[in-house]
C-alpha cells in the first residue's frame, strides 16, 4: 500500500466536545455514520476531498468532501494519484473491505502495519510483467463501479414496484 498511497494524520486532538455543526466534517474511528462525528470549526489540518480514511479498526471510507480528523484514535488519510475519482475510490474501498477482519482493539491498524499490506488492483492487459502504477486499469475500475450502481438501482426499482403492487392489492385497487 505504501507504493500507492501517502498517509497523513491529524494535527489536533479533536474530540466530541468540539462538534458544533460549523466548519468541516470531523472524522473519527467507527462505522456509525462512516466515522463522521459532526462538524467543527476548531482549527485543525484540513484534508482534501477525494481521499480515503482508515481507522484503527481497519474501516475504510472514500471521502468526497474536505474534513478534519481526530488524532487520538489512529485515523489515517490516504491520498495519491491512484485515487483518480470517486468511482476508483469506491473500487479501492471494496478492495480494503477485508481490513476489519485483520485488525482489532488489541491489534490496531497503524500505518506501519497498513503500508506493508498488498492490495490487488486490475492491471491493463498489455502491461509488462514489471508493471507500475501507470499500468493500473482505472477504466476497468470505473466501469465495474458503474455496473454495480446500475444493478443496485435496478434492484431498488424492482423492490419499489413490488411495494406499490402490494399496496394496491391491500387497498383494493
Amino acid at each position: 500500500m505504501d507504493t500507492l498511497f501517502n498517509s497523513q494524520t491529524g494535527d489536533v486532538d479533536l474530540q466530541q466536545k468540539d462538534v458544533n455543526n460549523k466548519g468541516y466534517f470531523f472524522i473519527n474511528s467507527g462505522v456509525e455514520n462512516r466515522g463522521i462525528k459532526g462538524k467543527t470549526d476548531r482549527p485543525a489540518k484540513v484534508f482534501k476531498a477525494g481521499t480515503i480514511t482508515i481507522d484503527f479498526w481497519g474501516n475504510a471510507y472514500y471521502r468526497d468532501f474536505d474534513y478534519v480528523m481526530a488524532t487520538h484514535n489512529h485515523v489515517f488519510s490516504l491520498s495519491g494519484d491512484v485515487i483518480k475519482n470517486e468511482k476508483v475510490g469506491h473500487y479501492i474501498i471494496g478492495k480494503l473491505s477485508k481490513l476489519p477482519q485483520l485488525f482489532s482493539y488489541s491489534n490496531m491498524a497503524t500505518w506501519n502495519k497498513l503500508k506493508v499490506l498488498d492490495i490487488s488492483l486490475p492491471i491493463k492487459s498489455d502491461a509488462p510483467d514489471d508493471y507500475t502504477v501507470a499500468d493500473i486499469d482505472f477504466d476497468y475500475m470505473e466501469r465495474y463501479i458503474r455496473a454495480i450502481e446500475k444493478v443496485v438501482i435496478a434492484d431498488v426499482v424492482k423492490y419499489k414496484n413490488k411495494v406499490i403492487e402490494t399496496t394496491k392489492k391491500v387497498v383494493g385497487e
